[in-house]
C-alpha cells in the first residue's frame, strides 16, 4: 500500500510529515493499527520534502473544494520538523488564504527545538491543538515513555506561551481509564484556553 503524505478525514486534509516522536504513548494506535488509519498507510519509509508535501497538497486542494482546515497531524510529532511546518504553512497562506492551518502537537516542541516555537509559528498557524492526556505529572509519566524530564510541566508552559502567539489554542485529552478528564478540563479553563475530549481509540 502506497504511503500517504496527505489524507482526508471528515472535512479536513491532514499532513503526515514524520513518524518520529519524542514520546511513546501506551495507547498510541499507530502500533495497534500497524501504521494504518481509516484505509490510509501512514508509515513513512522516507520523510517527505517540502516539495513533496506541497505537490500532493496542491493536487488534493484542487480536487477537494470544501476543505475547512489543513492539519499537521500524522503518526508522529509534526513540530520535530518545524522548518517544514513553517515553509508549507507559508505556502498555504499565500496560495489558499481562506483555508485554516492547524497543528496537532504533544506540546514538547520547545525541548528539542531549543527556540520559541510558538513565536516561529506566528501568522502561519491559526490553531494549535495540544495533547495533554494526563491530569498530573505522575499520570503522564505512567502513560507515556519519554526521555524529556518533567514533560507535564513543560506542556503546561507550552500552552501558556502558545496563547501569546496563536489565535486559537486547544488543550485536548482522551477518555482513558487513568485520566481524570474533568481535571484536565479545569486545567484548560485555568489556562484560559479551549478544551476538547477525544475518543480513546483502542480497537
Amino acid at each position: 500500500m502506497k504511503q500517504q503524505i496527505v489524507y482526508k478525514y471528515k472535512d479536513n486534509l491532514y499532513l503526515n510529515i514524520t513518524n518520529r516522536c519524542p514520546v511513546v504513548c501506551s495507547y498510541c494506535i499507530k502500533y495497534q493499527w500497524n501504521m494504518l488509519f481509516r484505509g490510509y498507510n501512514l508509515g513513512l519509509k522516507k520523510e517527505p520534502s517540502v516539495r513533496d508535501i506541497i505537490r500532493d497538497l496542491d493536487k488534493r486542494l484542487k480536487e477537494e473544494k470544501s476543505i475547512k482546515e489543513i492539519v499537521f497531524c500524522g503518526y508522529g510529532e509534526p513540530l520535530m520538523r518545524l522548518n517544514v511546518v513553517k515553509k508549507v504553512s507559508m505556502w498555504i497562506k499565500k496560495n489558499y488564504p481562506n483555508v485554516k492551518v492547524r497543528v496537532n502537537t504533544n506540546g514538547l516542541a520547545e525541548t528539542y527545538n531549543k527556540i520559541n516555537v510558538c513565536k516561529e509559528l506566528t501568522g502561519l498557524v491559526d490553531k494549535i491543538s495540544v495533547s495533554l492526556n494526563a491530569h498530573n505529572e505522575k499520570v503522564y509519566n505512567y502513560l507515556h515513555k519519554t526521555k524529556i524530564k518533567s514533560p507535564f510541566k513543560k506542556i503546561i508552559e507550552f500552552v501558556k506561551k502558545a496563547k501569546k502567539y496563536i489565535s486559537e489554542v486547544v488543550v485536548t485529552t482522551i477518555k482513558h481509564p487513568e485520566i481524570d478528564v474533568e481535571k484536565v478540563r479545569q486545567i484548560a479553563k485555568k489556562l484560559g484556553v479551549k478544551f476538547k475530549k477525544r475518543k480513546y481509540l483502542n480497537s
